[in-house]
């Protein structure tokens, strides 16, 4: 494909992703920043599984199943470091695709988080602290609130841009 321009090879190029006229320039910013904070958070709970564990959890780990939980923390900062590369990518080269992610996010974590409360209703409740909850908790609210705000200033200028062609 080098030394061919798109129209040669068949079809014309639009940047149906981007939308950079009309899709607001915070959604990449907050994209950026999100995916920053997922590579911390990525970072917590894998390198610093062990310390994450039992200071910010505060996970019992003298239990045999301590293993099991330390694998199943680290395997959620695996899927930390995984979402922050694609947020700062989508975020730095595909602006329509941030503003997508920011909506997916919060959607899919609140469907995670009915599917595990269906599946752990049975056992003993939770004795660990959860202390990354809350930061949680405003990382969603950060998502939702800027995919919210992005449809909303991108309809307008849509809106704007029909209205002026037309």
């Amino acid at each position: 494909m080098a030394g061919h321009d798109r129209e040669q090879l068949g079809y014309a190029y639009s940047d149906p992703i981007n939308h950079a006229t009309r899709i607001p320039v915070f959604v990449s910013f907050v994209a950026v920043l999100l995916g920053s904070y997922d590579l911390l958070r990525g970072f917590m709970h894998t390198v610093m599984l062990k310390y994450s564990a039992t200071n910010i959890a505060v996970i019992d780990l003298s239990t045999s199943t301590a293993s099991d939980q330390l694998r199943l923390l680290g395997a959620f900062g695996i899927s930390n470091l995984e979402t922050g590369v694609v947020l700062i990518l989508v975020g730095l080269y595909a602006r329509g695709l941030a503003l997508a992610m920011l909506g997916v996010i919060p959607a899919v974590y609140c469907i995670g988080y009915f599917a595990i409360h269906a599946n752990i209703d049975s056992y003993a409740p939770s004795k660990a602290n959860w202390g990354g909850v809350p930061p949680l908790m405003a990382y969603l609210g950060f998502c939702l609130a800027t995919f919210i705000a992005g449809v909303i200033v991108t309809r307008r200028r849509s809106t704007r841009t029909a209205t002026s062609v037309a």
